[in-house]
């Protein structure tokens, strides 16, 4: 009776085994949109930038030597044409409040473009703003408030405080060089900027246009990408060391890193959406290259999907739950998109998908895995 009973307890174990809901990389079907002007060619992308009200995706692209705009409002991407550039394009942002994109560029400059479906001048460049450095002018975040715009010159050390209704430079805050993707947080109103050759985040006042603290980061990490969810005040960072493959979530009150994960690093931009609640790294360092989806409250990893070494960037469009990145393989120049391998699966639900929880306990969050 003793060992049918221990017999009928692993059987009845055996039976009661449910998959857990996420994998570590999840397959999925990925389509491939032709540029045309670089189609063939070897990519050489910096950032994208996503309008969400007006399904525009602008990726700025080194090849072609402009800003190549895409059309998103449908299932699949098409693309419109290229924004000429008066040098090779960087950093790229969208600003929603003044319905233009801003580009930094090598000659220190930032082109804005019309983004109005509504002007004759839409998809031309209307302004030039000089930043009066010798390197580039590359990432760049705003502030609402106050309206500036915030964009980084990394080779010549210092931040360059944009007036975007005077097309000036209303200041200039001296940083060390290196700096990467900056975030401005709404909550406290300061700018956080990752320093990749320090390992650390910098803290800005943008009011007084000074920096105010520099932020050890505890592991290597080489910052490039940065994002915050504002509702949390807190966010992923980046990491872009080839060797340390992490990320890193912050605390953008306590200031201080309060996790790290080992399933995604050696990457470049982060963007978070408030829609899916989810946030994007184009983590193409890692082994294998791959686009990663963390969960926002609370941040932990979910899954990945497989890209290449160069797809280094990363927008998300919310009407259709699609990511793109860039198809970084030699002389395939061009847009993958894919859907969000777990589009659905957020809060406590993901969580306890992270920690292996199966699909029984997390409807939401098994993705539909595809060849």
């Amino acid at each position: 009776m003793v060992a049918a009973a221990l017999i009928g307890g692993i059987c009845a174990g055996c039976a009661g085994f449910q998959e857990p809901a996420l994998q570590p990389v999840t397959a999925m079907t990925i389509t491939r949109v032709v540029i045309p002007p670089v189609n063939h060619k070897s990519a050489s992308f910096d950032t994208m930038t996503a309008d969400q009200e007006n399904h525009r995706l602008y990726i700025s692209d080194d090849v072609d030597q402009g800003v190549d705009v895409m059309d998103i409002s449908g299932a699949v991407a098409v693309y419109l044409t290229t924004v000429p550039m008066p040098d090779y394009p960087h950093g790229i942002l969208y600003v929603p409040e003044l319905h233009r994109v801003f580009v930094g560029t090598d000659l220190s400059q930032v082109a804005v473009i019309e983004a109005d479906p509504a002007s004759r001048a839409l998809n031309s460049v209307v302004k030039v703003i000089h930043t009066g450095g010798e390197g580039a002018a590359d990432q760049m975040d705003y502030d609402p408030v106050e309206n500036r715009l915030f964009v980084t010159n990394p080779d010549d050390g210092f931040i360059s405080s944009v007036d975007p209704t005077q097309g000036k430079v209303a200041a200039r805050i001296m940083v060390p060089i290196a700096s990467e993707q900056p975030v401005y947080d709404p909550v406290d109103r300061m700018l956080y900027v990752p320093d990749a050759d320090n390992n650390s985040i910098l803290l800005i006042d943008p009011r007084k246009n000074v920096l105010l603290h520099e932020y050890a980061l505890p592991d290597l990490c080489v910052p490039h990408g940065f994002a915050i969810d504002p509702a949390t005040n807190k966010g992923l960072i980046g990491c872009g060391d080839k060797d340390s493959l992490i990320t890193m979530a912050w605390d953008f009150a306590a200031k201080r890193v309060f996790a790290t994960f080992d399933f995604a690093g050696g990457g470049d931009q982060v963007v978070f959406d408030a829609k899916s609640q989810h946030f994007y790294f184009a983590a193409s360092g890692y082994t294998p290259s791959e686009l990663a989806v963390f969960n926002a409250n609370p941040i932990t990893y979910l899954t990945s999907v497989a890209t290449s070494h160069h797809s280094a960037q990363v927008a998300y469009d919310e009407t259709h739950q699609l990511i793109y990145t860039i198809d970084g393989r030699q002389l395939e120049a061009g847009l993958w998109q894919f859907a969000d391998p777990v589009k659905g699966c957020k809060g406590h639900e993901a969580f306890l998908a992270s920690q292996g929880a199966p699909r029984a306990q997390t409807p939401h969050c098994h993705p539909e895995q595809q060849s």
